[in-house]
């Protein structure tokens, strides 16, 4: 991920321990194979926990949103953010 002041560090996956590795086979298996995303969050596990349990909220049904009214949001987010993926 880069912003204005270069690219953001990422976490070594191989340096994770047994808890995050597993999240991450998750990851790979239920959302992205790109880690980008995953490793600079796991920098800081409390806040990439925090954003694994808002993305699994969201997610859900638990969340009661509209599946196409979460996709319209990503779309608009990415565009607002000039994201190149």
């Amino acid at each position: 991920m880069a912003n204005e002041h270069g690219f953001l560090p990422k976490a070594d996956a191989a340096s994770l321990d047994d808890a995050l590795r597993h999240r991450l086979e998750v990851w790979y298996d239920k959302a992205y194979t790109d880690d980008n995303l995953f490793l600079t969050l796991a920098q800081r596990p409390a806040v990439l926990s925090q954003f694994l349990n808002w993305v699994g909220f969201v997610y859900t049904d638990e969340s009661e949103l509209d599946p196409k009214t979460v996709e319209l949001c990503r779309i608009r987010l990415a565009a607002r953010n000039q994201c190149v993926h």
